[in-house]
């Protein structure tokens, strides 16, 4: 009669070393994860850091283009008014001389004016570069055979004075008939003669 072969028991001591191994093998690879997890996380931070100080580059560089661009207009548009004479000393004698001239040639009936002192233009506003805005206002006062009179006067005006010209007010009334010979319209307007002059 056979005997039946005794049966096979583990050693909890045998395993000792083996589940010491395990454990510490578990304990390396969840400490790798999470060093890889927090690496992962500043890098995202860090890039984070890089794409917002490249967007902040970015912004400070098109403000500087942008900066840039607004000089050169200004410098264009300075020079434009340099060119037309804007900055020179007003000349009444000038400007008077141009209506004269301008009413003979255009053979209006009538031409009254009257420039009153010039003034700053604003003078709550506040100037920069030694430059400020002055304006003398002119009320003018003429009987038209029509409307075209009076355009083509502001145009032939504004084209041969070195002086910005802006129309405040323009009123043009039907006359009477016999007010003046010919006319059928009288028009009063408003004139800002503008310039550009240095701070005394």
């Amino acid at each position: 009669m056979n005997t039946p072969a005794p049966a096979a028991t583990i050693s909890i001591r045998a395993l000792g070393p083996s589940l010491g191994l395990l454990v510490g093998a578990i304990l390396i690879a969840t400490a790798a994860i999470a060093w890889t997890f927090q690496q992962a996380q500043q890098t995202a931070v860090q890039h984070q850091q890089v794409q917002a100080r490249q967007s902040e580059t970015r912004a400070r560089l098109a403000r500087v283009n942008e900066d840039e661009r607004d000089i050169r207009e200004k410098i264009v548009r300075y020079q434009e008014i340099v060119q037309r004479g804007l900055t020179k000393p007003e000349r009444r004698l000038h400007w008077v001389e141009t209506l004269k001239s301008i009413k003979e040639s255009r053979r209006l009936l009538g031409l009254n004016y009257e420039i009153a002192p010039q003034r700053p233009l604003d003078p709550k506003q506040v100037t920069s570069g030694g430059y400020e805005f002055l304006v003398s206002t002119m009320k003018l006062d003429l009987p038209l055979l029509h409307e075209e009179d009076l355009f083509g006067l502001l145009t032939d005006l504004s084209a041969q004075v070195n002086t910005l010209l802006s129309v405040k007010s323009c009123q043009i009334e039907h006359t009477d008939s016999g007010t003046q010979a010919g006319a059928n319209l009288k028009a009063a307007c408003e004139i800002d003669w503008i310039k550009l002059q240095e701070k005394r």
